[in-house]
Parts: structure tokens; sequence; C-alpha cells
């Protein structure tokens, strides 16, 4: 799988939990974690020879990650809060190319209600104060 283009997320889109994670780790490895562990708990445990996840980070991830949440189960966020913000703006780019909501709809398997949602929706990242 290709990894994505992290540089065109924006980071305040994201849920809290994800941002958390983007903080601790880092963007690349918070998506590394989504996909491995997405969608259900895991353990932080207090030592990292205790767990399987440096199989999946970086030492320098792992350990930021044990320092800041050992002996919690983090609820880790799906890679789906990723893929769906790069698919808006690919949707965006192609509409603007001059793509029609019927044909993206048929591209991206969604409806025609929700590519005209997506065609709406802020192209440039919004100012967070």
């Amino acid at each position: 799988m290709q990894t994505p283009d992290f540089s065109r997320i924006d980071i305040a889109l994201l849920p809290h939990s994800l941002q958390s994670l983007i903080e601790c780790i880092g963007i690349e490895n918070a998506y590394n974690l989504t996909c491995a562990y997405g969608g259900r708990p895991k353990y932080i445990p207090k030592h990292r020879d205790r767990t399987k996840l440096a199989e999946v980070l970086p030492g320098a991830a792992l350990d930021a990650l044990i320092k800041r949440f050992a002996g919690v189960a983090l609820e880790i966020p799906k890679a789906d809060h990723f893929l769906r913000q790069l698919r808006n703006l690919q949707i965006q780019q192609e509409s603007a190319d001059g793509l029609s909501r019927s044909l993206l709809a048929d591209k991206y398997g969604l409806s025609l209600r929700q590519i005209g949602n997506i065609r709406r929706q802020e192209t440039t990242p919004a100012e967070h104060p």
C-alpha cells in the first residue's frame, strides 16, 4: 500500500485522540499505528520489552508513546480518518478539473449528495486559533 502524502493532511480536522497521537509520535508513526491497531484498544505497557508495538513503531516513537501513555489502554482511531481527508481533497481537485458529480460518484462509490457535500467543503485548510 502506498504511503499517503501527509503534507496534505489538516491535522486540526482529525479527531482529538488522533491529534494527541500525532503530537506524541508524529504523523507517519500515528498513521502506521492506526493501520495496525485502528478501531480497537491497545494497551501501552510501562516497559518496551512487553509489547509488540516495536514491530510498528521506531524506538524513539515507542519511547515517547510509553512516556506519555504507559499503563493506559488507548483506543486507537481508524486509519480512515487520514484516508477520507485525502480522498475528499482528491475529489475537490478532480471536480475543479471538470469531472462531473456523476463521474466522481461512480469513481469513488459515493452518492451524488456526498460528492456535492465534499465539493462544497473548504478546499484550503481553515485557520485555527
